[in-house]
């Protein structure tokens, strides 16, 4: 399969990257301009991810788009910004698969309470997590076949186990390793069990 990875040279984007080589996907890795490289054996091209008709004439000809875009921290507006543009251009392109890395916050804990509803959850957080739903929004009303997997509340490293379980827009356990989200990632993107939905996963 041919992979446009957005997002590639951050902590997801490389286990992404590492991931989908290991099973044999080929690879562009699309860099912000003046992003920091990966592998010399990755095919890179610097793009800027809010200009859609420059990322669509980067991604035509792949069969699928996964973004691990990351919108900085003190601005969050720019992920659901950033996705509509990567839906226009994948419609421009005619990509017609998008797999895109969520949040946990606005996975639920239980029916109607997100984790971002419950006690002790950080303020400081909340308008990620919005933009995180906002984004989500962005995929619904679009025309693309998209799945958006979200993390465990904590993700960090550790070993590929190949082991994790998912739940739909649920919250399955408190933390998963960088290398079995990338795992269940690109099995998501493989199988294809969830479309047009969010999908937690955990350990």
């Amino acid at each position: 399969m041919k992979i446009a990875l957005i997002g590639s040279a951050g902590k997801v984007g490389r286990h992404l990257a590492r991931e989908a080589l290991a099973r044999g996907h080929e690879v562009l890795a699309l860099l912000r301009p003046g992003g920091s490289q990966l592998d010399a054996s990755v095919a890179t091209r610097a793009v800027d991810v809010f200009d859609a008709p420059t990322l669509a004439e980067a991604v035509r000809g792949q069969d699928a788009i996964v973004s691990a875009y990351g919108a900085p921290a003190d601005a969050p507006h720019l992920l659901p910004a950033a996705t509509a543009a990567i839906v226009q251009a994948a419609q421009a392109a005619g990509v017609h698969r998008l797999v895109t890395v969520g949040g946990a916050g606005g996975l639920e804990v239980r029916p109607g309470v997100r984790l971002a509803d419950t006690d002790g959850f950080p303020a400081v957080l909340l308008p990620k997590v919005k933009a995180h739903a906002d984004a989500v929004a962005v995929l619904q009303e679009s025309g693309v076949h998209w799945t958006c997997v979200a993390p465990a509340a904590q993700i960090g490293a550790g070993e590929r186990s190949g082991r994790y379980r998912v739940a739909v827009g649920a919250l399955v356990s408190n933390s998963i390793s960088y290398p079995d989200f990338a795992c269940a990632l690109l099995d998501e993107l493989e199988a294809d069990r969830h479309p047009r939905q969010v999908v937690g996963t955990g350990t």
